[in-house]
């Protein structure tokens, strides 16, 4: 199978055009991973087999004397509504002149996905320093999916560059080509092997563009933004953590450790354990999402949330996660439809006790904030 049925668009040359250039004349780039488990390295044996390391080596090969940077912003379990809260500070703050985008086997293929993808990619390219957005498409090794479907309609309207893992991959697993146990350790998470693939297909996309710009192909500036595709509600998305709020709190205390992992989620919230215990936010925003912990750690607290004291229409937030693989970083839509313009109160209480651990708050999430 030829690896360049991975290229689903090789994108507007104005973005990756820009970069190149750029390196040579300045002799400086910076340039940032975004997504989930698979770029934050999830099974590779060390950090220079990682898909991200490998794909790094690229710009090195090709620009020798520049001054090249790189920031791994992957979070495992996260999807590109996160990554859409998270963008200004994990990705932007290192002003990053390309970003790669990687959420299609953490999003799944509907229009909410659609929606907070664009949010993500329309806030990256919104960025003065942000030259270019690559999209890459992993995918699940027994059946294929993956939400590339939503995420390339929207790849494909902004004019970016796309690589496709899977539309070369997952023929080749159908043809007998590549043995899924020989790529990936779960049907999902690369082997060192499978990150080498993973680079490789990326890394041909760079060399057509790369062709392309030493050919002499003309090209302008980074393309304007075009007309949204959605409503892109999560565009604006703030994060309220310890380190920038003060909710009332009644038997929760603020998390302060230090990680040494940027990959860790679990910090800079707040952690509560007795029955009744209670936090309140305030924040603006029609959408507010709340980020919170499951935990392999039985049992574990269960809480519920309460918008502007609608105590009938409460959600759970049961804290016991059945699966086996470590603790997970819920992130949980509690309201859509919030009026804009004014303040919502957001109260978490703890309504069952659990002996083996206590129940985390991480996070508020307020966006659709503006009027």
């Amino acid at each position: 199978m030829e690896k360049t049925v991975s290229i689903v668009s090789k994108g507007d040359l104005g973005y990756l055009g820009n970069v190149f250039k750029k390196a040579e004349d300045e002799g400086k780039l910076s340039i940032v991973y975004l997504g989930g488990s698979i770029t934050q390295g999830c099974h590779a044996t060390e950090e220079n087999r990682r898909y991200v390391n490998r794909s790094f080596e690229w710009w090195r090969e090709k620009f020798p004397s520049a001054e090249l940077t790189m920031f791994n912003a992957g979070i495992g379990a996260t999807t590109s509504q996160y990554g859409a809260a998270r963008a200004e500070e994990h990705v932007l703050s290192h002003k990053p002149d390309v970003v790669f985008v990687e959420f299609s086997v953490n999003d799944e293929d509907t229009d909410f996905f659609r929606e907070t993808y664009e949010s993500l990619i329309r806030r990256l390219l919104s960025a003065g320093c942000v030259k270019a957005v690559v999209i890459i498409n992993n995918m699940f090794y027994d059946d294929g999916r993956n939400a590339q479907r939503v995420h390339n309609e929207v790849g494909k309207h902004y004019g970016l560059p796309i690589v496709s893992i899977r539309d070369y991959a997952w023929q080749c697993v159908q043809s007998g080509e590549i043995d899924p146990k020989e790529y990936t350790t779960d049907l999902l998470h690369p082997t060192d092997i499978g990150h080498a693939m993973i680079a490789e297909l990326i890394n041909g996309l760079l060399d057509a563009n790369y062709e392309d710009y030493k050919n002499g192909k003309p090209f302008g500036e980074k393309p304007a933004l075009p007309e949204k595709l959605t409503s892109c509600r999560f565009e604006d998305a703030v994060i309220y953590r310890n380190t920038n709020c003060k909710p009332a709190v009644d038997g929760f205390t603020a998390d302060t450790h230090k990680s040494e992992y940027f990959s860790d989620p679990f910090k800079d919230g707040w952690t509560g354990s007795r029955k009744g215990a209670c936090i309140t936010f305030e924040a603006e925003g029609s959408v507010l999402m709340l980020q919170w912990r499951r935990t392999v750690n039985k049992p574990a607290p269960i809480a519920y949330a309460v918008i502007d004291g609608d105590e009938a229409g409460k959600i759970i937030l049961d804290a016991n996660f059945e699966e086996d693989w470590g603790d997970l970083c819920c992130l949980t839509t509690l309201t859509e439809n919030a009026g804009k313009g004014i303040k919502h109160t957001v109260r978490v209480v703890i309504a069952e006790e659990g002996s083996a651990s206590d129940f985390m708050v991480i996070s508020l999430i307020a966006a659709d904030c503006g009027e």
